[in-house]
């Protein structure tokens, strides 16, 4: 009996609750995947992503992430910004991110971009 206690506080799965009808739909993005880890794509899965504008003419990018797997799990994600001519825009938050998922929990990342010349986006995912 002691055991099963034992095993039962390592549980780290992630039940969700949210309202059905949504008083805040997204602007969801259309998006390409270009798949070059395929151990990755069997953890974590790209749900959606939506954006907004803040401050007037700022992008503001969100992406729902899930860790497909029952166990605790870290991923590495990065923004990268991108101009009207397809140039890469620089910006200070263009860092590797770390976020721990708990067993088939589901999480959102967001950034928001630092000049109005970013009129596109890449999110990089890595383990």
């Amino acid at each position: 009996m002691g055991l099963g206690l034992i095993f039962a506080g390592c549980a780290t799965n992630v039940n969700s609750y949210e309202r059905a009808d949504s008083m805040a739909p997204p602007s969801y993005v259309p998006d390409r995947r270009v798949i070059t880890d395929e151990s990755l794509s069997r953890k974590f899965q790209v749900v959606s992503i939506n954006q907004a504008t803040v401050s007037g003419n700022l992008l503001k990018v969100q992406a729902t992430i899930a860790n497909l797997k029952n166990n605790l799990r870290t991923l590495n994600y990065k923004f990268e910004w991108v101009d009207q001519d397809g140039m890469a825009v620089d910006s200070p938050n263009e860092t590797w991110k770390a976020i721990m998922f708990q067993g088939r929990e589901t999480k959102t990342v967001s950034t928001v971009a630092v000049s109005p010349r970013a009129v596109d986006f890449r999110l990089k995912l890595r383990e």
